[in-house]
């Protein structure tokens, strides 16, 4: 009978360390599971997004009823994450100031005639802006949130001054009319730069 109880305690011992590392393994496995989750939520949402100002912005006319000129596909010399550094430089906004400085990294991508770009901090995304290239340079909006009447509008205006280098400004205007203007910098980020 000793020897039944020995041998059963000395199987529990051993079943119980084989479980703690099974236990370690499922929890390693539930947090990678969770980090493509997210992975796959975020792209989700900037998809979504697109497709959401697209569809606003795919048949837009303008007061004379012409539809505007498509642009440029976006050349792959040119897609791809750029290190964004924004700096205001005039306002009559509350909540800017004359230099008020972001940081973001955008990634610009093709869609179709069309760019995409997905600005981001860190792996956040915050915003999406759609516009055109016209072979020199981008211009590119956020679209209109129709839901909220009271959202502000940015606007920017991208040129390229060479591969690795795109220069301009952004333009926040808010509901009530104030207008905040950033001088853009960006350069492409150090692991695509052509």
């Amino acid at each position: 009978m000793k020897k039944i109880i020995f041998v059963l305690l000395i199987t529990c011992s051993f079943a119980g360390c084989g479980f703690q590392s099974r236990k370690q393994e499922l929890d390693e496995r539930e947090k990678r599971l969770a980090g493509r989750e997210q992975a796959v939520l975020l792209k989700e949402k900037e998809l979504r997004l697109l497709e959401d100002s697209l569809k606003r912005n795919l048949v837009p006319q303008d007061s004379s009823g012409l539809l505007p000129v498509a642009g440029l596909p976006l050349p792959d010399s040119l897609a791809g994450a750029w290190e964004v550094s924004m700096l205001c430089t005039k306002t009559n906004c509350q909540g800017f100031a004359v230099g008020d400085t972001r940081k973001e990294t955008w990634l610009f991508n093709k869609r179709d005639e069309a760019v995409g770009v997905s600005a981001m901090q860190g792996e956040k995304l915050i915003r999406v802006y759609i516009g055109s290239f016209n072979g020199s340079g981008f211009k590119l909006t956020v679209p209109p949130n129709t839901a909220d009447s009271s959202a502000s509008s940015m606007t920017v205006d991208l040129k390229i001054d060479n591969i690795n280098k795109l220069s301009g400004e952004r333009i926040i205007t808010q509901a009530d009319g104030c207008n905040a203007v950033f001088k853009i910098d960006a350069t492409r980020s150090a692991g695509t730069k052509k």
